[in-house]
């Protein structure tokens, strides 16, 4: 990986044909697709890659089984096929399939034959393979598979797969594979202004947010993928612009995997016409999502007691044997989605993306799904293409894996690493073929080729191989977006942070003082997600019907 120095350097001296704003999943997955067509391309974010909704996400690839009663049949194709495709062939190292029970109870808004025909058409618009189709279950069958279910009213269900990932390395690897096709990378790294257009070519003024130094930067084509922030930046370019966006909140909550490994993850009606995962991993559970109008401050987005409730509730709704409470609460995490800025409910506005070209040329793209980030991206790419009057010819990304599904240059006989094959297992799904890096550091240091902590697979070269070769700068990086440990490892993840600390000061240089403030950054985010610190009032409204939440007779 080039190192940030090369990487603003490049930003300051060349002529790019297209310069991304926004390290999300979309800006991200347009940068690389534009590398990958050979553009001379640039991607800055503000922050981390991934830092706010991109790492805010359900971590679910799927083709949302709830937009098939809307019509939006189209967007669910899209998104099963983009499933299919991130599971088999571009990235299997980081998405897994992931079985579902959804149950059904007498009166309640979903029927039997409603659900069996739905999954039947679930399954037939990917072609999914026979051995990962839908199963029609019984109540007394359903109950075997999970007997914590509430039995009273339960009149069956089916199982069924859809796929799961971790939403910021998916982010990350889009931004490597960027990187490695040319594209110049970097985060911490602010837009500011946009500057005069001169021969065809436009600037805009940054700034380096950890040395405070101003750059330019020069392009034909500018996208603005700023998530949240994508309407600021269209007024920037044109004052007074109408908002093109509106945004809905989503709230996740994380349970101690000891109230309830046993099983498998649940899709859970709410009577409202939403449904909320409940998604079981080796040492937690994250349930949700909200669905909640918002208009407030983008910059700080939580958890409110009201969404804290909701997700409980319907949780011991269907699980009573469960039936956590907020102190049971380790943690949470809140994102916001953007969506078109139509009147109407949140969860019935279409979740494929908007996209404005502006006057000046300004292409602005915010919203979608997770899974369809691919599709998103070449559609965009398809749209510089002509602003620069070039053709776009055949899509690459289709078939280019990301960098951890495609062999390791250099690195095919990797020093041995001995391991056991669980942990090896956990690193493959983090890095597929560049746990090889990771060998390679290993035998340099093998005093850090053990865990950071007992009990959390996360070794102690992981925090040199991310400064190296991920592009982390701050312990926040590491712990939360790199390992997603306030997820995955709540109960680790101070300690984590601790112990990661020594090991990323002497990486990047850090003085005893820097050290201490980056663990106490760490601290401070994650006490924020306890249950202590939630908001006591609902800042928006709440779960579209006034924040009850409302159940059949079952």
């Amino acid at each position: 990986m080039p190192s940030r120095a090369a990487q603003l350097a490049r930003l300051e001296e060349e002529v790019f044909d297209v310069a991304v704003i926004g390290g999300g999943i979309n800006g991200a997955a347009i940068a690389r697709d534009a590398a990958l067509h050979g553009l001379r391309t640039a991607l800055i974010d503000r922050g981390d890659f991934a830092g706010q909704t991109s790492s805010h996400s359900s971590k679910l690839i799927h083709g949302g089984l709830r937009y098939l009663p809307q019509g939006q049949l189209g967007l669910v194709r899209e998104a099963l096929r983009e499933r299919e495709r991130l599971l088999h062939l571009t990235a299997p190292h980081l998405v897994h399939p992931i079985g579902f029970i959804f149950p059904i109870y007498a009166e309640g808004a979903v029927s039997r034959l409603t659900l069996w025909a739905g999954l039947g058409l679930y399954d037939l618009l990917p072609r999914t393979p026979r051995a990962t189709r839908h199963r029609r279950l019984g109540a007394r069958a359903l109950l075997g598979l999970e007997p914590d279910l509430e039995p009273r009213a339960l009149r069956g269900g089916a199982l069924f797969f859809d796929g799961c990932g971790d939403d910021s390395r998916i982010t990350l690897e889009n931004a490597i594979d960027a990187a490695a096709h040319g594209a110049a990378v970097a985060n911490y790294v602010a837009f500011e202004e946009f500057g005069p257009r001169h021969a065809g070519i436009r600037t805009a003024a940054l700034r380096d947010t950890l040395a405070g130094r101003s750059l330019e930067l020069k392009t034909r084509v500018f996208v603005n993928a700023a998530g949240p922030w994508a309407d600021r930046i269209r007024m920037m370019d044109e004052p007074g612009a109408p908002p093109a966006v509106r945004f809905s909140k989503g709230v996740h909550i994380v349970l101690p995997a000891a109230a309830g490994n046993r099983g498998h993850s649940l899709v859970l009606p709410d009577g409202n016409g939403r449904i909320v995962f409940f998604m079981r991993y080796p040492q937690s559970i994250l349930v949700g999502t909200t669905d909640t109008e918002y208009a407030q401050s983008l910059e700080d987005v939580g958890a409110s007691l009201a969404d804290v409730d909701y997700l409980l509730a319907v949780v011991a709704h269907y699980l009573p044997g469960l039936a956590p409470r907020r102190a049971d609460v380790i943690g949470s995490f809140a994102g916001l989605r953007v969506l078109a800025g139509h009147p109407g409910a949140p969860s019935a506005i279409s979740r494929e993306e908007v996209v404005v070209k502006g006057r000046s040329g300004l292409i602005t793209v915010a919203g979608g799904k997770l899974t369809t980030h691919r599709a998103i991206a070449h559609r965009v790419v398809r749209m510089v293409c002509a602003a620069l009057g070039r053709s776009c010819g055949r899509c690459p990304s289709r078939s280019t894996p990301l960098p951890g599904a495609r062999p390791m240059p250099g690195l095919d006989n990797p020093p041995p690493f001995a391991m056991e094959d669980g942990l090896r297992r956990t690193l493959q799904s983090r890095y597929g073929t560049r746990t090889a890096l990771l060998a390679a550091l290993a035998a340099e240091r093998p005093g850090e080729a053990g865990t950071l902590v007992a009990g959390c697979e996360v070794l102690g070269v992981e925090v040199s191989h991310a400064v190296r070769n991920e592009m982390a700068l701050t312990l926040e990086d590491f712990i939360i977006r790199r390992q997603s440990m306030a997820w995955r490892y709540p109960r680790h993840a101070l300690a984590a942070a601790e112990a990661a600390a020594p090991l990323m000061a002497r990486e990047l240089g850090w003085e005893a003082c820097v050290t201490q403030r980056q663990i106490a950054s760490v601290k401070r985010l994650l006490e924020s997600s306890q249950p202590e610190n939630f908001r006591k009032v609902q800042p928006a409204s709440s779960q579209e019907e006034g924040g009850e939440v409302k159940f059949g007779d079952g």
